[in-house]
């Protein structure tokens, strides 16, 4: 295989520069994408962990792999099915039970969507490795892994 030079500007160019790629490299990438995945609901448990009085928290979270789900490519996703996982992300307002009795505000833990960017952009920088271990030049800014 002659080396090629191909220069991305972001990650739309970088996702077509992967589609491009022959089949025998869609296993490693997908090896990649699942293992950020994974990787970072392991994170997001051990996070959870420090908030989580009864564990619902951690245990509502989920991975899915999808492989062959895009051709030439690796699909994972992460999933908190928790049924209050929305509210400790975000927070609340003072709340009243039916009686009237204040419960206060739910202040936020902030932890599923820094961690999933966090693992998100390691991710990248191993898929750019792996497009550049077969011969690709790929060019890109801190700012394109924001």
């Amino acid at each position: 295989m002659s080396p090629m030079n191909l220069k991305i500007e972001g990650l739309d160019e970088l996702r077509a520069a992967l589609r491009a790629l022959p089949a025998e490299l869609a296993a490693e990438a997908g090896g990649i994408v699942l293992g950020a995945a994974t990787a970072a609901e392991r994170d997001m448990a051990g996070q959870y962990a420090q908030h989580d009085k009864t564990g619902n928290l951690s245990g509502g979270l989920s991975v899915s792999s999808e492989p062959g789900a895009i051709r030439y490519g690796a699909r994972a996703v992460v999933r908190n099915r928790a049924p209050h996982a929305l509210f400790a992300e975000h927070g609340t307002q003072v709340r009243q039970n039916a009686k009237g009795a204040n419960r206060g505000a739910m202040p936020p833990i902030s932890v599923f969507i820094p961690t999933a960017q966090r693992h998100r952009r390691e991710m990248i920088r191993s898929l750019i490795s792996l497009v550049e271990s077969h011969g690709i030049k790929v060019s890109t800014t801190e700012t394109d892994l924001a």
